[in-house]
């Protein structure tokens, strides 16, 4: 997928610098939201905000789809499309689904961006994101990131306006209120009501102006629908081979084509053939419960794929249209053979093992983490193409096998393995990349802290960011998986179910971070068997250490992961396991939101100094933590 980044012509870069110079050299500005953009309704909704094709660089829905974190499978479904390729022409209008929420008094859809090279808040607001946003308010809602000391990769949050129906407003037959930008010499009244099939007395009264409203300014509005709008079809770039033009070609031209289409489809059906009879030869030595392998290093060291029998060169090839299921869930889908993946893990071999449930596998010189498939993952898969994070473990491809079903699940790779690994038992040297020459025994406690923070995140994406907002259902340490760098990926998404409006659906997410929040910090399993029949629970413990009186410390201290050699501030863990206490609380009502728990793990990992009043933010009883998560819930 193309990265998103901001293209300029010269003039307009040029402007925009030197406005950005000028905004930085002074405070930022108040940030005005318009009335009909207030919080009217607590509970978040989905709905639209309409985005224009524009030229250059927002002209694709892959890179539409980047920018504001949404599927190219959403786009497509809110639009009507036939197809996530080609180029659009520019100036055409999108749907793009977006979360809509309440931000403090005002109502926003938060997009999470992160900054790439050349971006600027004013850049973003007014020309990618086309005033949906405004630079006031992204400057406001990221008071760490101030407009001046942007880095690339550093992650902004941007405010779209937006806003949720009241019940009265839906009682009068109003669906979802649509977010448009008027268009000062393009747009009246009569205009929108008709592409937007809103009449122009329900859009007046939405905006508080009159029927016959025009405004020489670019300012964004609601349009209360009953029904989804229906836009003009999208006209395509010719270039692309879908434009719209309807011109009939010449028959000279359809007959070559149609030869050239049926000989494509043939040679595809002989490769497929082939591979499959290759397939049904190579599968009596091939077999799961195979242990024997003539390299033992195959796993790590194993040579690229080139054999005709390989239906990822078929795909890669042109021929991914014979799978069209298989692009639903994959962007670009990369399709292995089943042999090929048995050929390069020594048949699943142990010393291939990454975790519990992964092998590594190098194919076409990439390495990839598969997981054997068991039953139906359909939804595993369908779950992998809704979510877009980088707390994410992303799909890469698939194996299937003779019978059509899936057969192994092709994931990127996470040079570390599984967190499991790491805190239960010492790494095997495998772990490590071959060549290298320093090994790293356990997790120090600034790893720690980045790995809760990651999965944190991966967790408040999934909650509030995905559409449906989306429940993991299995959070576990072995279901981590950790790169070179020890940043943490969130796995396995085989049981993730939408959520339903009720706050307690994620609860359950919740309680099992803050069982691994106790884990990292003591080096154990959630639940363990002790000294005779006795079943040890983290989250006992931990109660039981916290409220311990004058001996709080020095309990906490024996608690601890003895491997981290003590090296950790005493404030900070004790704060990281009042976090985990509240997580973990019997009442699902009582538990903290994700974002309550992001936003406080982020003071964590800052090199700041952790004191009590951050520490009583997890203390249940305290009068306090009332005012401090209303406070934290505003952000």
């Amino acid at each position: 997928m193309e990265p998103r980044r901001l293209r300029f012509p010269l003039l307009l870069l040029v402007a925009v610098v030197l406005a950005c110079r000028r905004c930085g050299a002074q405070d930022a500005p108040n940030a005005t939201v318009p009335a009909q953009f207030a919080c009217m309704v607590p509970t978040p909704c989905d709905t639209y905000v309409v985005y224009r094709t524009q030229s250059p660089g927002f002209l694709t829905l892959g890179v539409i789809s980047d920018l504001f974190g949404v599927s190219r499978a959403m786009i497509v479904s809110a639009n009507n499309l036939t197809t996530e390729d080609g180029v659009l022409l520019p100036g055409q209008p999108l749907l793009l689904p977006v979360k809509c929420g309440c931000t403090g008094n005002s109502s926003f859809a938060n997009i999470t961006y992160p900054i790439q090279s050349g971006d600027t808040y004013y850049a973003l607001a007014l020309t990618a994101f086309e005033n949906l946003t405004s630079y006031g308010l992204v400057q406001e809602l990221n008071p760490d990131a101030p407009a001046n000391t942007l880095e690339i990769h550093q992650e902004v949050t941007l405010p779209l306006f937006c806003r949720c129906p009241t019940p009265a407003e839906r009682a009068d037959g109003v669906l979802k209120h649509i977010t448009y930008l008027w268009r000062p010499l393009e747009d009246d009244m009569d205009g929108v009501s008709k592409l937007m099939n809103a009449s122009r007395q329900a859009i007046a009264k939405a905006n508080n102006v009159t029927t016959d409203f025009t405004s020489n300014a670019a300012i964004p509005m609601l349009i209360p629908v009953s029904q989804r709008p229906q836009f003009p079809p999208l006209q395509y770039s010719a270039s692309t081979g879908h434009s719209g033009a309807g011109k009939r070609s010449p028959a000279g031209a359809t007959i070559a084509v149609s030869v050239a289409v049926t000989f494509v489809a043939f040679a595809a059906l002989c490769v497929a053939v082939f591979a499959y009879r290759r397939y049904r030869r190579d599968k009596a030595t091939v077999h799961l419960g195979t242990r024997s392998a003539p390299n033992p290093r195959l796993c790590w060291n194993h040579k690229d794929f080139h054999s005709s029998s390989s239906i990822a060169r078929m795909i890669n090839k042109g021929g991914d249209k014979l799978l069209t299921s298989v692009s639903q869930f994959i962007d670009k889908p990369i399709i292995f053979g089943t042999e090929e993946i048995m050929e390069a893990t020594m048949n699943l071999d142990e010393r291939c093992r990454l975790g519990t449930s992964y092998y590594r596998a190098k194919l076409d010189g990439e390495v990839f983490a598969v997981k054997p498939a068991k039953g139906d993952v359909s939804a595993e898969m369908r779950m992998t193409q809704m979510v877009n994070h980088a707390s994410l473990i992303k799909l890469a491809g698939i194996s299937m096998g003779a019978d059509g079903e899936y057969t192994f699940l092709v994931y990127e790779f996470a040079e570390k393995g599984s967190l499991d690994k790491w805190l239960y038992e010492k790494p095997p040297s495998s772990l490590s990349m071959p060549s290298s020459s320093s090994h790293v025994d356990t997790l120090l406690w600034n790893q720690r802290l980045g790995i809760a923070f990651d999965v944190a995140n991966g967790l408040l994406y999934m909650h509030e960011h995905t559409q449906p907002s989306m429940v993991h259902g299995d959070v576990r340490a072995r279901n981590i998986l950790l790169t070179a760098d020890f940043r943490a990926k969130i796995s396995n998404f085989s049981v993730a179910t939408p959520a339903t409006l009720d706050a307690a659906a994620t609860s359950s997410d919740v309680f099992a971070f803050g069982l691994l929040v106790l884990e990292l910090l003591s080096g154990r399993r959630a639940m363990e068997a002790r000294v005779g029949a006795e079943i040890g629970m983290l989250w006992r413990d931990i109660r039981a250490v916290l409220e311990a009186g004058d001996k709080r410390d020095a309990k906490l201290r024996k608690w601890m992961d003895p491997t981290l050699g003590g090296v950790y501030h005493l404030d900070a863990a004790l704060s990281l396991a009042g976090m985990a206490r509240a997580c973990t609380e019997e009442d699902a009502s009582r538990r903290p939101k994700m974002a309550d728990v992001v936003f406080s793990l982020s003071m964590l990992v800052q090199p700041l100094p952790v004191g009590d009043a951050f520490e009583k933010l997890w203390q249940p009883s305290s009068d306090e933590n009332i005012a401090i998560v209303n406070e934290v819930a505003a952000r």
